[in-house]
């Protein structure tokens, strides 16, 4: 459990080891963004739904300014560390502009893949890499946790979500599983009738 943790909520979820832009405009995330590559520190990004803050979200590292404006605004990108849930948030730290909370670090929820989790992902990646070689070299390193093989998989925020949802590992194995099992077919149909596949 840490407390007066920064929180950054936004309409995202990012998976350890996934890196992700993001647009800094507010004075308040300025600050925050200033201040957590001065020290390389983590930062939260509870999932923002439809104006309302969930339990969950993605705890952050910067990894790169890519931009700066002249008024200040950022281009950055950040990568995923590890997941988190929400036990209480504030509207503003001591003596800062941004707001945090207390969380809990959910390092139990990324457990490592089953060896048939890390054949399909294996598969995946090999039918990329012959039908895109330029979108192969996205998915990068050797992926042995559960949350590192889907930040390498095109989940849209909802599926993300139920994932971290799932009240068990081996139900988000099986979502995982099921998810690679539909990517496969489709690729399998795309190489069949010529096209190229591409991730959103």
């Amino acid at each position: 459990m840490v407390d007066n943790f920064p929180l950054f909520p936004i309409g995202i979820i990012i998976f350890p080891g996934e890196i992700q832009p993001l647009h800094i405009y507010e004075t308040r995330y300025k600050q925050l963004v200033h201040e957590m590559s001065e020290c390389d520190g983590s930062f939260g990004i509870p999932y923002l739904n439809e104006d309302s803050i969930s339990e969950f979200g993605s705890v952050v590292k910067v990894h790169k300014i890519l931009a700066t404006s002249p008024t200040g605004e950022m281009d950055i990108l950040v990568r995923g560390e590890r997941l988190f849930r929400i036990n209480s948030i504030y509207e503003k730290l001591p003596g800062k502009l941004y707001g945090g909370g207390t969380v809990e670090f959910l390092d139990m929820f990324n457990r490592k893949a089953s060896a048939r989790l890390a054949t399909y992902f294996g598969n995946y990646r090999q039918q990329i890499k012959e039908i895109d070689k330029d979108l192969s070299r996205q998915l990068i390193g050797d992926p042995q946790h559960i949350f590192e093989i889907a930040g390498q998989l095109p989940l849209d925020t909802e599926e993300k979500y139920s994932l971290i949802q799932a009240t068990s590992h081996s139900a988000r194995e099986q979502l995982l599983m099921d998810k690679l099992s539909f990517l496969l077919m489709i690729n399998k149909k795309l190489e069949e009738v010529g096209y190229r596949f591409y991730l959103n």
